[in-house]
């Protein structure tokens, strides 16, 4: 279930350069064959500053087995392109246990505002001061699923840091087939995960798919991947 969450997040999860933009991303999440939730993604960009709120929302059958979500909202800068978190704050619960974390960049390395609940600090924990170039993963989750010209579509690597625990997504270049563009990728824990959940899994791959649409960008439409427990998927509504 904390790979779902951490799954979820990342969807959760079109900058022009005078003009306030903005985009909604709305998809029905299935797990293992059943409808598990629905994300919600709500993005605007203004100049080179962007603001993104997320909600990942369970299904009636999935709160009967585990009551989970998600809500957190990110802000930053665009610089060339690439998405610079600012602030971040963010409250998941993976039905196991609970976390709302705040955080803020000094230049570009995370400082950790507040992190609860508390605890004692574990031979694993790293420091946030030395997460240089990261950003949250509801930013990572934006600039993965935002609608993209062509030569700016996938082909990139994120790295994220959510207060305690270092990751990353790395896209392949896009497959184009018609109107369909493919990217094939993976999320992958770096540091700060328990001995315990790096021994169990380290990647986890997943296949994107956008289209085409008549201003020529492409915008996403589906994905799958692949969890400990079995595949997910979210499909846009």
């Amino acid at each position: 279930m904390k790979s779902l969450l951490h799954t979820l997040t990342l969807a959760s999860c079109i900058a022009m350069p005078f003009s306030a933009q903005a985009e909604v991303i709305t998809l029905k999440l299935y797990a293992i064959g059943i409808k598990a939730g629905t994300i919600t993604i709500n993005a605007t960009e203004k100049g080179n500053s962007y603001a993104v709120n997320g909600r990942v929302t369970p299904s009636a059958l999935l709160k009967l087995i585990k009551e989970i979500g998600f809500t957190g909202n990110a802000s930053g800068k665009v610089k060339n392109g690439a998405y610079q978190s600012k602030k971040y704050a963010g409250h998941l619960n993976t039905g196991n246990r609970q976390s709302i974390v705040k955080m803020h960049w000094k230049g570009r390395s995370p400082v950790v505002d507040s992190y609860q609940p508390s605890r004692e600090k574990r031979p694993y924990d790293i420091a946030p001061s030395k997460q240089v170039g990261t950003k949250d993963l509801l930013t990572a989750g934006y600039a993965t699923f935002k609608s993209r010209s062509i030569d700016k579509l996938c082909n990139t690597t994120h790295n994220m840091f959510d207060g305690r625990r270092r990751s990353k997504i790395t896209l392949g270049k896009p497959v184009i087939k018609g109107s369909i563009a493919t990217c094939v990728g993976s999320y992958k824990r770096i540091a700060g995960f328990s001995p315990h959940d790096m021994q169990k899994r380290v990647n986890f791959p997943f296949t994107i798919h956008y289209v085409q649409q008549n201003d020529g960008t492409y915008r996403f439409n589906d994905f799958s991947a692949d969890a400990t427990f079995g595949n997910i998927r979210a499909i846009r509504k």
